[in-house]
Order: C-alpha cells, then sequence, then structure tokens
C-alpha cells in the first residue's frame, strides 16, 4: 500500500489495481477565498500550489473518496476536483448525506452504508464518524465521516476526515488497531469559536495510544491551518513518537507492507 501526500487533506492511497484519491481539492494556488479575514494578511487558499508529479498520481486513479463536501466544506471537494472527477467519470464513494449533493454535480456516486461495512474490492470500508469542531461553531459544520478500509493482504487504514479528538477515534485505534491512520493535524479555526480539527497536541495524544504508523496532513496548505510541519515533527521526536508519527511533504509518497 502507498500512500501519496498530494495537499491538504488530498491523499492518494494506491494499492496494486486500484488508486484511492482522497477528498480532492485540486484548484490553483489562491483560486479560492481566505477562511480567515480578521488578519492584517489575509492569504487565499490553498495557499500553496499542487506539488510536482500530482499529475502522474492522478492519472492512474481509479475512485475517489469523500470524507464530507456539503455547507461550503471546497478544502475536501473544490469546483476543480469536481470537474475532474466529472471529466473522467471517475466512481466517488461516499456517505448517503452527500449522495445527492453529488449527483446534482454529475459526478458517478456509489453510496457506502451509513451503519456498518460496505464490500469494497477485496475488503471492506466503514464509517467513523468525526466531530469537525465542538460549540457554536460546531453547529454550523458538516461534521462527515473518517473511514477504516480493510483489503485483503494489506495493511488496514484509517483516514480520519475532519476531526478534533473524540472516543469513536480512540475507540478505533485502540480497538480495530489500524496498521496506518491519516489523522488531521493542522488545528484549523476560523476568526473565532474553537477548534475545527486536531491541533498537534490532540495528534499526538492519539498517536501515543496506537500500535500502528499515524501520517499527519491538513499541514501548510490553507490560511486557518497555523501548525507548521517542522513544530510537529520535533514535539514528536521529543516525545518518542518520531517512529511512529510520520508528517509526509506535499507530493511525498510513503509505502507499507502488511
Amino acid at each position: 500500500m502507498n500512500i501519496t501526500q498530494l495537499r491538504n487533506a488530498t491523499v492518494v492511497v494506491a494499492y496494486d489495481d486500484c488508486r484511492i484519491l482522497i477528498d480532492p481539492m485540486l484548484a490553483d494556488q489562491g483560486a479560492i477565498p481566505p477562511f480567515k479575514w480578521l488578519t492584517g494578511q489575509r492569504r487565499r487558499n490553498p495557499i500553496v500550489p499542487l506539488p510536482d508529479g500530482t499529475a502522474e498520481h492522478l492519472a492512474s486513479v481509479t475512485h475517489a473518496l469523500i470524507t464530507h463536501c456539503r455547507k461550503g466544506h471546497v478544502d475536501h471537494l473544490d469546483r476543480a476536483g469536481t470537474r475532474w472527477l466529472r471529466e473522467r467519470g471517475i466512481p466517488v464513494l461516499c456517505m448517503p448525506d452527500d449522495a445527492d449533493f453529488l449527483r446534482k454535480r454529475g459526478l458517478k456516486v456509489q453510496v457506502l452504508n451509513a451503519e456498518g461495512a460496505t464490500p469494497f474490492r477485496n475488503g471492506h470500508i466503514t464509517p467513523i464518524p468525526c466531530l469537525h469542531g465542538e460549540g457554536w461553531i460546531g453547529r454550523l459544520m458538516v461534521h462527515g465521516h473518517g473511514y477504516y478500509i480493510e483489503q485483503a493482504g494489506e495493511p488496514s487504514l484509517y483516514i480520519a476526515g475532519d476531526t478534533v479528538l473524540t472516543d469513536d477515534m480512540r475507540r478505533c485505534i485502540t480497538e480495530r488497531k489500524p496498521d496506518v491512520s491519516i489523522v488531521p493535524a493542522g488545528g484549523a479555526a476560523m476568526d473565532f469559536g474553537a477548534e475545527l480539527i486536531m491541533d498537534d497536541e490532540q495528534v499526538l495524544a492519539l498517536a501515543a495510544l496506537g500500535s500502528g504508523a499515524f501520517i499527519a496532513n491538513h499541514l501548510e496548505a490553507l490560511d486557518h491551518c497555523p501548525v507548521p510541519r517542522s513544530v510537529l515533527r520535533q514535539q514528536a521526536r521529543e516525545q518518542g513518537l518520531a517512529q511512529r508519527l510520520l508528517v509526509p511533504d506535499d507530493g511525498q509518497t510513503l509505502s507499507f507492507v502488511r
């Protein structure tokens, strides 16, 4: 199983004959308005371009998987990503709540079970609930789902989606024991309200619970995600988690075997 970090939450998970594109935000640098307005240095999103080699990674994609996309969550499916999927007729796996939204945009939708596992390829995909922020800011969000993916002969994979640290996540890590987990670490926050996803402290706490590898993303791509890669890497070293908590650069591919 190869996992390529493209940008923010956009990842390609590659098996031998299957390439899954997660949450495609494919816009050019600066094509999306800022998420933070009350600052003296507003930056349009994404704040970095897609890495070199992106076209080659996308060329082999066979499926897409969406964690959430409604209510303006363009950092997980933007117009460029939607157009790319539609033009190529890529099957898009999603939860029932997102199905009509995606169909109206001309996408080829395959709906996953809201409860329990859905057969996929040589295994299953099981949804894990997300909590995309708490308090009043959380009530404005679409919370979405992460996914636990099992494939015969391959490492098990947990894709967390946009979430703060929850008991559902802890149970997934301690009971299902995924071999690899992709988790948000940017500490995203708007001008007001609590954090919308995990920050460095929560990611380190989660990694300390698990036995597998953790891949941190949602880093250095959006104006409202302040956690730098360098800080997370340093903290992982200080806590003895550097071998378990991986912080890839955009465009970097990590390989895992069972």
